[in-house]
């Protein structure tokens, strides 16, 4: 069934997406689209038995299976980092209090990390296809940088921040000036192959986020006879 919303697996290719007809040339090494989920179900003499059950996911590939005697081909270390570094991790979005992009010199300003909607961000997992293999990667945080705009930054940090008055990633602009802040998050990641318990992946990833642009104003005090 191709893995687009409205298939199923009585009708498996209704709708022709374009995430899907995408994915698997961007995400996995020797295959090709579309990216599609594998459904089976029993069936004797009289009909099908049961209902459909859900294999997976799944690219076409040009592979074929190892030659009686052969061994088959095996799933490397160096697979794996590689399709780790394919994930498409969430961008990490940054918020700003004071809101609305302004601020004042002197003011405290509090930063929050936000995960947006799209992409994996630490704790959710992306299953891929490698070489007939299930293999799960799961993002792991391993900091967070803060990136004020004006040279200063705060981290490498665990900290994922707050808002006003609690949180603990906060700055001081000292003179007015336009910045834009922005995050850098370094994933960690761990697999699971073939429903196996998860493991450590030998490498980082480092994802900057989107700036957002932040105007910093000073305040001038007057006085006025009645």
């Amino acid at each position: 069934m191709i893995r687009c919303e409205g298939n199923s697996p009585e009708v498996p290719d209704r709708v022709y997406c374009e995430w899907a007809a995408n994915y698997c040339e961007i995400n996995q090494p020797d295959s090709s689209g579309p990216y599609s989920i594998i459904y089976r179900r029993i069936a004797d003499s009289s009909g099908p038995v049961g209902g459909w059950t859900n294999v997976g996911p799944t690219c076409f590939r040009t592979d074929v299976p190892a030659r009686s005697g052969e061994a088959a081909a095996e799933l490397t270390d160096a697979m794996i980092l590689d399709q780790f570094h394919r994930t498409d991790f969430a961008l990490p979005t940054i918020s700003i209090e004071p809101p609305d992009g302004r601020t004042l010199v002197n003011l405290p300003v509090y930063y929050e990390l936000l995960w947006p909607d799209s992409g994996f961000e630490p704790g959710e997992t992306d299953t891929t296809d490698i070489i007939g293999h299930e293999v799960r990667i799961r993002p792991t945080l391993d900091s967070v940088t803060y990136h004020f705009g004006d040279g200063a930054s705060a981290g490498p940090t665990a900290s994922l921040g707050g808002p006003y008055p609690h949180g603990d990633i906060r700055h001081e602009y000292t003179s007015a000036a336009q910045v834009a802040p922005h995050i850098t998050v370094v994933y960690g990641g761990e697999v699971s192959v073939d429903g196996s318990s998860w493991s450590l992946i030998p490498g980082t990833a480092t994802i900057d986020g989107p700036a957002s642009p932040l105007d910093v104003l000073t305040s001038t005090s007057r006085l006025y006879d009645d």
